[in-house]
C-alpha cells in the first residue's frame, strides 16, 4: 500500500522529493458515494451529447462545473480543506482551477488516454511549481482494477522513459477510497488497466496560479448558472476573481467592478 501521511510538513517533503503523495481527505463516505454515482452517470451524458465515433476522452469530463446547476454537491469538494491547505503551501495563495474533471476508468480493460505513459505538463520551469494536481480516490484503487503508475522523483527528467523502463521502476498508487493524491504535473505515470467488472473512478483537480489560461473557461462554461449566489472562495477557486478585463469599466472602475481583483503575490 501506499504511505498516507496526515502531518501536512511531511506530506510537502515526500512530495517534493518524489513527485507525489497521498494524504487523508477526511471525506464523508456517503459523500463519496454520491459523487462516484453522478460521475460514471455524466460520463454518459457527455458521451451521448459529443456523439463521435472516436471519442477518445470518454471517461473524462471537459467540466465538471458545468453540471453543477444539476447536481451543486460537484462544489462542496472545493471547500475541502485538506485538499486546499496542502495546495496553498505549494502554489501561494490566490490560486485557481485549472480543470475540475474525473478520470473513470470502465470496466473489462477498456484503454483509456491515459493509459499510456506520459506526463500532464511538457514544459518545465525550474524549481518553480506551474500546477498542482489532486486526484481524489472514489474507489479503493487496486492493481486489479488499474490504480495509477508513478515514477518516484522522475518529475525533472525532460525524456520520456522507455515502456520497459517505466514499469521495472514505476510503482503503484494503492489507496483507499477517499485519498486525495497530489500529482507534480511534470512527473511521469500512467492510469492502469482496469481488469475489474466495474467502473474505477475519481476526481481529477489541477490547480494553478491565478494570472494563468484555464484549460477551459470555466467561467464561461457557467453563464447558464446562478453563480452570484456562490460563496466567495468557491467563485474565487473557479476563476470568477481572475478574469481580465472586458471594457472600461471593468479596468477603471470601482475595486467591486472588475473581474480581476486577485492579490499580487
Amino acid at each position: 500500500m501506499t504511505p498516507i501521511f496526515n502531518n501536512q510538513q511531511e506530506a510537502l517533503n515526500f512530495y517534493e522529493q518524489n513527485g507525489f503523495v497521498a494524504i487523508d481527505g477526511g471525506i464523508d463516505s456517503s459523500y463519496l458515494s454520491e459523487m462516484r454515482k453522478i460521475m460514471i452517470d455524466l460520463v454518459e451524458v457527455e458521451k451521448n451529447m459529443i456523439n463521435k465515433a472516436d471519442y477518445r476522452d470518454y471517461g473524462f469530463l471537459l467540466c465538471a462545473p458545468y453540471y453543477a446547476d444539476k447536481y451543486p454537491q460537484i462544489l462542496d469538494i472545493l471547500n475541502n480543506k485538506n485538499m486546499t491547505d496542502f495546495v496553498e503551501q505549494i502554489l501561494q495563495k490566490w490560486f485557481i482551477l485549472y480543470l475540475y474533471t474525473n478520470n473513470c476508468l470502465p470496466p473489462n480493460k477498456h484503454i483509456t488516454k491515459a493509459s499510456g505513459v506520459h506526463v500532464d505538463l511538457p514544459r518545465n520551469i525550474p524549481d518553480f511549481h506551474q500546477l498542482v494536481i489532486a486526484m481524489i480516490t472514489l474507489d479503493d484503487y487496486t492493481e486489479e482494477n488499474g490504480a495509477t503508475w508513478v515514477l518516484p522523483v522522475s518529475q525533472n527528467e525532460m525524456e520520456r522513459p522507455t515502456d520497459d523502463y517505466f514499469y521495472s521502476n514505476a510503482i503503484r498508487l494503492e489507496v483507499p477510497k477517499g485519498t486525495i493524491c497530489f500529482l507534480n504535473p511534470r512527473m511521469w505515470h500512467a492510469a492502469g488497466i482496469n481488469n475489474s467488472q466495474d467502473w474505477r473512478t475519481c476526481l481529477l483537480l489541477a490547480f494553478c496560479r491565478p494570472w494563468m489560461k484555464q484549460r477551459v473557461d470555466i467561467p464561461r462554461f457557467m453563464q447558464h448558472i446562478d453563480t452570484k449566489r456562490l460563496p466567495t472562495n468557491i467563485r474565487q477557486l473557479l476563476g470568477f476573481d481572475c478574469q481580465p478585463p472586458a471594457n472600461f469599466k471593468e479596468f477603471y472602475g470601482n475595486e467591486d467592478e472588475r473581474t480581476f481583483k486577485q492579490p499580487f503575490v
